[in-house]
């Protein structure tokens, strides 16, 4: 009832078809009115009461030309509302124009109520397993699922479900009228639709906006889908040998392919907000970066998320000895974490959910695993809050990734234990309120999450079920990444993780792990007061990520110097403008080698190395000045600049960098390098040595590096301070 589409079905439409070959679309408006009735008389015994008060009308506009697509019945009101909402002006598909436009020429709320619960009856059973976090509209006053899905014919299904009565109209409306359109199709509808169809008076702000947000939510997901096609149809990806990772689960190198053609889902475990960030946290916030960049280098849309934890023991001992409420001590640590990591030249992951703003999956999440018998509420304390804690004996691979044994090892160690366990091995997965401690509410009392199930809620939040990539220091193979999997694996009953990956940890001067709670670490903010941060991003790439860097100043002074002649050998050279066409690796020797070095699981030594002997090839060229040598110069530079933009470096302007501080900051300062080495050079001249070896270390004592070649001496600074 109420679908125009039904009424063109009928024996009596022949009128209403015959109306649609007139030329002129007024014409095939008055036409129409008038068949309109004619139809409804005729069809009076078979439509509802409801249908016979109905009425609707709507076209599609392609090429300025206007086709009536719907029957117009009713009154000549309806007429005058055609002016109203013109589905051409707001994008709308066939299917969607009709409904919409029927529902602006109801004459009141109540029928158009009547209307949207008519829809809602007729929309299919969404599954359970659907209704995931993921699949949940946020800002709306009920509970409403949006699930969208592309076919092999390239068009969008979409399902979708609420548990109120008004709300699941709407959801029907978009459901039913977008499903069987092409992505393109759905991206370009306006939502303001809605207002010139009359929902918007009669629906409550609230409603009114959890409308918007469900066709936000079906768009997101629809671009999605388009960037899945446009990666599907780009290059294939740029891997000289197939791009080999070492998966800490099979303990080998393996071809990567990624579980949706072009996508990779990679999740890294954050820091815990709670102080500043060492050294070992700068060197997996900064590989993780490397890793993104290259997997979208390669043309893969990576959708990387990167969690805050920021509820934890640590924050609440530490914020308690501060006299600071625990949430503000994680706010703060969190923006210094965020700064420190801008520094180093990463940037932001697409995600960075917080712990405490994913309670709502976390506690579902643990319901799920009480359901299925993975675990258990213990018994209840004076608060009349409970721990829950997971069976680790009734997941059957617990061990699989870590290759611990049961025997003698328990899961649980790191968290405190509030009530009596089944099994030592235990750990918990909701901690019962403390006094003086944040807490939330939950089906087992106040209280807060345990350490392991939360990465396993947000990672499922935002990445679905099955991620490709999940990453974090090697420390987090056991407890928390053993545990995590089995208790994704158990809730969700599929595999959790296709490829494990692990960045070593960066060693104090003891050999021992660099670590807050040893308190033998190195701030990044104490080395950034030294070095500048790109200095540092480089010398971490220096050592193989799998294995442990020992931490050195030697190392850093060695990194900033081969940094700064890196920056040394593009000096001179225009750097490529924005919508310059990419550079082929295949004409550059050097760039071949870096490609396939990356693809050998991300070994950044080689790659380097191959940055290095092309920096020496530009090095050589400078010293020549005919226009061949020029254009070659130019080519290689931008090879050089290419390749050092998948690893994050060699982005600034090189005389800026070459020049440092001084040359902006004191603006003599190049003026008196300048004339000491053109006194130098006139010593040299006179023969007068002992005078021009004086006057390079007194250039040398200003931080100053000079490098005589062919076409004279340059100069620049001999560290990169920060």
């Amino acid at each position: 009832p109420g679908c125009p589409a039904m009424l063109l079905s009928s024996p009596s439409a022949a009128a209403p078809r015959a109306a649609l070959s007139l030329e002129s679309p007024l014409q095939r408006v008055r036409s129409l009115h008038s068949a309109g009735r004619a139809v409804l008389r005729a069809s009076a015994r078979q439509l509802s009461t409801d249908a016979r008060s109905r009425s609707g009308h709507g076209w599609t506009r392609r090429n300025q030309e206007c086709t009536i697509c719907a029957l117009v019945v009713g009154h000549r009101k309806l007429v005058r509302c055609m002016a109203q909402l013109v589905p051409g002006e707001f994008e709308l598909p066939p299917k969607l124009a009709a409904m919409a436009t029927a529902l602006a020429g109801l004459p009141n709320d109540r029928m158009r109520y009547q209307q949207l619960m008519a829809l809602a009856g007729k929309l299919p059973a969404m599954p359970d397993s659907l209704k995931t976090p993921g699949n949940k509209v946020p800002g709306c006053l009920s509970t409403v699922h949006v699930h969208a899905e592309l076919g092999s014919d390239g068009k969008v299904t979409f399902q979708g479900d609420s548990d109120a009565m008004i709300s699941k109209g709407l959801v029907a409306l978009l459901v039913l009228c977008l499903s069987g359109c092409t992505p393109a199709e759905i991206a370009a509808v306006k939502p303001e639709f809605i207002k010139a169809s009359g929902i918007t008076a009669s629906l409550t702000p609230g409603r009114n906006n959890g409308f918007y947000n469900m066709f936000k939510l079906m768009n997101e997901k629809v671009a999605a889908f388009q960037s899945h096609s446009s990666a599907s149809s780009s290059e294939a990806p740029k891997e000289p040998a197939g791009l080999q990772i070492y998966n800490t689960l099979t303990r080998n190198k393996e071809t990567f392919n990624t579980l949706e053609p072009g996508i990779v889902k990679m999740y890294a475990c954050g820091v815990t907000v709670y102080d500043l960030c060492h050294l070992g946290h700068a060197r997996v916030m900064v590989f993780f970066d490397i890793v993104a960049r290259y997997l979208r280098h390669l043309g893969y849309k990576v959708v990387f998320v990167r969690n805050v934890t920021d509820i934890d023991d640590k924050i609440i001992k530490r914020s308690a000895e501060a006299g600071e409420e625990a949430e503000a001590l994680a706010r703060r640590m969190e923006l210094e974490m965020q700064q420190d990591a801008a520094s180093l030249g990463c940037r932001p992951p697409d995600f960075e959910p917080r712990v405490s703003e994913s309670i709502e999956e976390i506690t579902a999440m643990v319901d799920t695993l009480v359901s299925k018998e993975f675990a258990y509420a213990g018994s209840t304390d004076e608060t009349g809050g409970q721990d829950v804690y997971f069976r680790v004996r009734r997941f059957k691979n617990y061990g699989q990734l870590s290759r611990c044994s049961l025997d003698g090892n328990e899961a649980g160690a790191r968290v405190e234990v509030g009530s009596i366990k089944e099994a030592p091995e235990d750990f918990v997965l909701w901690k019962s309120a403390k006094p003086q401690e944040p807490s939330w509410a939950s089906p087992w009392g106040p209280g807060r999450p345990g350490w392991h199930i939360e990465c396993s809620a947000m990672a499922k939040k935002y990445l679905g079920d099955t991620i490709d990539i999940h990453g974090g220091g090697p420390d987090l193979i056991f407890p928390h990444h053993e545990n995590e999997l089995a208790q994704s694996e158990a809730a969700n009953g599929k595999p959790y993780v296709k490829t494990w990956m692990h960045c070593a940890a960066v060693r104090s001067t003891g050999d021992e792990k660099m670590s807050k709670s040893l308190g033998n670490f190195v701030t990044i903010r104490d080395v950034l007061k030294k070095y500048d941060g790109e200095a540092i991003r480089f010398y971490l790439l220096s050592a193989q990520y799998r294995r442990p860097m020992l931490y050195s100043e030697e190392g850093l002074v060695e990194a900033n110097e081969r940094l700064l002649k890196l920056y040394s050998c593009l000096r001179n050279t225009e750097p490529p403008s924005p919508d310059a066409e990419p550079v082929a690796p295949e004409a550059c020797e050097q760039h071949q080698r870096f490609l396939a070095a990356m693809s050998n699981d991300f070994d950044t030594v080689s790659s380097i190395n191959a940055l290095s002997d092309l920096s020496k090839e530009l090095l050589k060229l400078q010293q020549r000045e005919d226009d061949e040598v020029r254009q070659e110069l130019e080519r290689l530079a931008r090879h050089l600049r290419a390749m050092g933009s998948v690893l994050g470096i060699l982005q600034r302007n090189p005389e800026e960098v070459c020049r440092g501080r001084g040359a902006s900051d004191d603006a003599q300062f190049a003026d008196r390098v300048e004339k000491l080495i053109r006194d130098r050079a006139e010593a040299r001249t006179a023969k007068d040595f002992a005078r021009a070896d004086a006057i390079r270390d007194e250039i040398a004592s200003l931080g100053v590096v000079l490098e005589d070649g062919g076409k004279g001496t340059s100069w620049r600074v001999a560290s990169l301070a920060s």
